[in-house]
């Protein structure tokens, strides 16, 4: 989608300083950016590119001092250059009303004459399908399941019995919805299944990467909130509870039973122990262990994570260790020689 750069501006409700007759292509990367094109400035080390860069405008901080021909001034320089995305990227994906001839589907299940199904799509008994809703290649949804308004899961996703997925939810290939969790007891040597009888429960506008795996509850449920976004390889384990607008990072792993607020950030490859609490507005940096129970708003990293700054100086005197172990020997020296 072409638009003038004073146009641009206006939907995106910044400062234009500069040629509002520009017509601009679409956003791309500063370092390749073409005279169609604008790119953006959010990380002070890209600034380096300013003098070599072709594109026609630049979005950039409201504040940043910076000579460029064409510059877009905004409050929150990320959430601008999102919505320039969404304006010049994006290619909105149009629904094929209609079921493959190939699709499977039971016959008490009602399709919306709305929604796409497409082949090798298996709809099992009692799954509600609902409005806008796009099913690719070789689905598979299992009995009772739901499925909202406008959600699109794509190819080889498999939902098991009883999954509730929400309005405008994402689910990328090669997801699992609904597997098994991990219950097992002991007796006399032996190991015994424990039956796992809940289901997962998406709510509206989650995305889920690809190759994701979601296990039901043993009892209750599995939940994830509102608006929150998983990526690609992460397992969330039975009866986890996620809040509302988390970003979960790739090959996260959070042990059953555990409880996350509401805007939780999890760096990638970190991971949270079994029947905790992680309070709201909480950062997990990347590879963070969480063994207990955090606080709201509080920032841990580490193994077993801790809060950051203590990290931080945990990792500052283990760099020191060769000086003061040299120091300790030469001391060690000194007291045998007295």
């Amino acid at each position: 989608m072409a638009l003038k750069l004073g146009e641009l501006a206006r939907r995106l409700g910044v400062k234009l300083e500069g040629d509002e007759s520009v017509e601009i292509s679409k956003l791309n990367e500063i370092q390749v950016a073409t005279s169609s094109e604008i790119s953006f400035i959010s990380n002070p080390k890209y600034a380096k590119y300013i003098k070599t860069t072709k594109a026609a405008a630049l979005i950039v901080p409201e504040d940043m001092e910076i000579e460029y021909p064409n510059l877009l001034r905004s409050s929150n320089p990320q959430q601008s250059m999102l919505k320039a995305l969404e304006l010049l990227n994006q290619q909105s994906r149009t629904i094929k009303a209609g079921v493959a001839p190939s699709a499977i589907i039971a016959e008490s299940v009602k399709i919306p004459e709305s929604a796409e199904i497409g082949p090798g799509v298996v709809i099992s008994e009692g799954v509600h399908v609902g409005e806008n809703v796009i099913l690719e290649a070789n689905v598979v949804i299992g009995i009772n399941s739901t499925i909202g308004d406008y959600t699109h899961i794509y190819p080889n996703v498999v939902i098991y019995d009883e999954s509730l997925l929400g309005t405008h939810c994402i689910v990328h290939s090669g997801t699992v919805l609904g597997s098994d969790g991990f219950g097992f007891a002991t007796e006399s040597g032996t190991i015994q299944k424990i039956p796992q009888t809940g289901n997962v429960i998406l709510g509206n506008h989650v995305e889920i990467g690809a190759n994701c795996a979601i296990d039901r509850g043993s009892i209750g449920p599995t939940v994830i909130g509102d608006g929150t976004k998983l990526d690609n390889l992460v397992h969330i384990a039975h009866n986890v509870h996620v809040g509302k607008n988390c970003f979960i990072t790739a090959q996260v792993a959070i042990a059953g039973s555990t409880d996350l607020g509401d805007r939780v950030q999890m760096g990638g490859q970190s991971g949270v122990i079994g029947h905790l609490k992680v309070g709201n507005d909480v950062s997990i940096a990347s590879r963070g262990g969480v063994t207990r129970d955090v606080p709201d708003g509080m920032m841990v990293s580490g193994f077993p994570a801790r809060p950051h700054r203590d990290e931080l100086k945990i990792e500052s005197i283990i760099q020191k260790l060769p000086e003061l172990y040299k120091a300790v020997k030469t001391l060690e020296k000194q007291v045998n020689k007295s």
